[in-house]
Formats: C-alpha cells, structure tokens, sequence
C-alpha cells in the first residue's frame, strides 16, 4: 500500500520517512534513558523512605522516653515539694533532739564529776 494511496513511493518520500524514523528512534532512546533515569530514582526514593521510616521510629522511642521522663520528674517534683514542706519542722525536731542529748550528756557528764569527787573524799 503506497503513501498516497495512488502512486508509487518516490526516493524524496523514503527519504522523509527516514528522517521521520530516525527522529522517532531518537526520541524513544532519549525517552528510555529518561525512563532509566526514572527508575534510578526510585530506587534511591525507596532507600530514603526506608532510612525515614527507621529514624521515625527512633523519633518515636525518644519521644516515649521522653514524656516518661517527664511524668517521673513531676512525680520527684511533687515529692520534693512534699520533704521541702516537713523540712522546717524535722530541722526544728533535730535541733530539739540534738539540744535534749547535749542536756543528758552534760547531767550524766556532772553526775560522773560529782562521783568522782566524792568517792575521792
């Protein structure tokens, strides 16, 4: 079957066909190239999202350590603020006790001299 439907195929046809083949060549070359530059591509996308969904996962276990951090330091917190509230008072009670056992120390120190003067008699 001709081109024109009538008449032979003349040489300026086959010529322009050629062209018209060699640019389509040309085109589909550079189109697989751009296709393999496509798939190079995804590969290293496949990598990355492989890499981020790791370091996502660590992003999450640092964030769960995290908040149970913090839950535990309000936990001290309110300890804390517990022992700082008593602390006046056990530093009044230990001031007391220290100041009762200087007291005894010093009625058994006094009665230890007045025996020892006087078994000396």
């Amino acid at each position: 079957m001709f081109l024109s439907g009538m008449f032979p195929p003349d040489k300026e046809t086959n010529t322009l066909e050629e062209e018209r083949l060699i640019r389509l060549e040309e085109k589909i070359k550079v189109v697989a190239g751009d296709i393999s530059d496509v798939k190079d591509s995804l590969k290293d996308i496949a990598a990355s999202l492989k890499t981020l969904a790791v370091l996502e996962e660590k992003h999450n276990t640092v964030s769960e350590a995290i908040k149970r951090a913090f839950v535990m330091l309000d936990k001290h917190a309110v300890r804390l603020d517990d022992i700082e509230k008593a602390l006046p008072y056990l530093k009044l009670a230990s001031s007391w006790l220290f100041k009762g056992i200087l007291f005894v120390m010093g009625i058994l120190g006094a009665a230890a001299m007045l025996v020892v003067i006087r078994g000396g008699k």
